[in-house]
């Protein structure tokens, strides 16, 4: 997203959301016994751009009219795990903070954020909460810490002419796509010996590969027992490197480029943002991203919208599975009942919560106008909420601007609403320095024919227990 396009949508933001309650509601005092102060970790840097800045003092404009007895703290706190956990332990952390997926589990299961599942009650939200981000927000009991501020699911992004040029189109002209990974690197080969172009770009540089990889580990069933990362029976965290499962992924990675040469040449070198690049320029045909990713390749890149397609992450021999991750409000550990209660409503103003009003819905329509506009595909939204008006109030603004044949789009939003893929978080503990540790083995398999997969696994998984042991295990 360039700026030009950020300045824009943050000004949209500001004319169409500075209230979300109905016109002149916004004045009115909903509740002046509420009484308490909460520390406000999301708020914008000082560095931010001026509209982004202004668009949080009219949200807390708003709560100052609607709760004059709750006082708001704007604090810019940029969150880390290494520095949150003192924080938290120290009661000086902000009273909402966004972590990503990657480590609501750990936070949850060692005590370090607060509960809001009554403060969701009151707000008569808590049924309406997907069952999907329960399982990543929740604890054991049900009870929930945490509500997603956005989101994605892992698929395929597809370049459709690369496919009609390598005749893998049926008789509908729709793309005869991949629906396992075998046919993944099936497919590929045939896209790559009738174009010269690759059939699959994968980013294996920094963290981007060991990324992408732990969703393929997945299909290959590190799963369960078989996890990349586990805790023992005694709360020790175990790296699980050298499963059998894993050691067959890694060997499927190592044939992508030995056995079946679908890979783009340069992909040591490559990361998220050049992926895209390949895929949109025509020098890739597929690519593993989401659907918060589809403006990528499209109106960034140039490929136009009737020749990109959004497919579900491909199936491995143990199952269907694809990484649902993303960005989420947790709250410190220490709350109160009327923090919480606090803390809801400021996520009700700022449009967080699924409630509807004039302000929101032309909120939503300007925003997709701006996509339109700019040659993104405008496709649906995959909610948080299982509220049915709120779900379909907004789905009838995407079909009001909508610019895609949506039979490329069908499959990957069925798997998801059918439950005939899994969704996955992230790994729970360190998932960076675990992505880091596997992208290494990576680029070792696809510059090195016959390298050693166990040899090299082994090597990464010492190196990753070495720092679990330093970083969280008691020794």
């Amino acid at each position: 997203m360039n700026k030009l396009y950020k300045t824009l949508a943050l000004v949209l933001s500001l004319c169409c959301l500075l209230s979300v309650l109905p016109q002149g509601l916004a004045e009115e005092v909903i509740d002046p016994d509420l009484t308490c102060t909460i520390t406000l970790g999301n708020w914008p840097a000082d560095t931010a751009p001026d509209a982004e800045k202004a668009l949080f003092e009219g949200y807390k404009a708003t709560m100052a009219r609607q709760y004059p007895n709750v006082t708001l703290v704007p604090d810019y706190y940029s969150y880390t795990l290494s520095n949150y956990v003192p924080m938290a332990k120290g009661g000086t952390a902000p009273s909402i903070f966004q972590p990503p997926f990657t480590d609501p589990q750990l936070l949850i299961s060692q005590h370090l954020v607060g509960d809001v599942t009554d403060a969701l009650e009151a707000y008569g939200v808590l049924d309406k909460f997907s069952p999907s981000y329960v399982e990543m927000l929740a604890d054991e009991n049900g009870r929930i810490y945490g509500l997603p501020r956005d989101g994605y699911v892992l698929g395929m992004h597809i370049n459709i002419d690369l496919f009609r040029q390598a005749g893998l189109m049926d008789e509908n002209d729709l793309p005869i796509y991949p629906k396992t990974l075998m046919e993944m690197a099936e497919y590929g080969q045939i896209i790559k010996e009738k174009t010269g172009k690759a059939g699959l770009v994968f980013p294996a540089s920094e963290t981007y590969g060991g990324w992408l990889f732990t969703n393929i580990a997945w299909n290959f069933g590190c799963v369960g027992e078989s996890a990349l990362e586990y805790q023992d029976e005694d709360g020790r965290w175990v790296c699980n490197f050298t499963s059998p499962e894993c050691v067959a992924a890694m060997e499927f990675m190592r044939d992508l480029k030995w056995k079946y040469d679908i890979l783009n040449a340069d992909a040591t070198t490559t990361d998220w943002a050049s992926a895209h690049s390949l895929l949109g320029t025509g020098e890739a045909a597929m690519n593993f991203a989401a659907d918060d990713s589809v403006d990528q390749p499209t109106a960034n890149k140039g490929l136009p919208v009737a020749d990109f397609a959004l497919i579900p992450f491909p199936a491995g021999d143990a199952g269907r599975y694809a990484l649902a991750g993303g960005t989420c409000y947790m709250f410190a550990p220490n709350i109160t009942k009327d923090q919480g209660v606090a803390l809801m409503a400021y996520l009700r103003v700022i449009g967080k919560l699924p409630f509807l009003d004039d302000a929101i819905m032309e909120g939503m329509r300007a925003d997709y106008a701006a996509k339109r506009d700019r040659g993104a595909p405008v496709i649906p939204a995959i909610s948080a909420w299982n509220d049915e008006e709120y779900n379909a109030a907004k789905q009838a603004i995407i079909d009001e601007y909508s610019n895609v044949d949506m039979r490329l789009y069908n499959d990957f939003f069925d798997s998801i609403s059918e439950g005939t893929i899994t969704l996955k978080s992230e790994e729970p503990v360190f998932a960076q320095q675990l992505y880091r540790e596997l992208t290494a083995v990576i680029q070792r398999m696809i510059t090195r024919e016959g390298a050693d997969v166990m040899k090299a696994l082994q090597k990464a998984q010492d190196s990753f227990q070495e720092y679990l042991d330093d970083e969280i295990n008691d020794y």
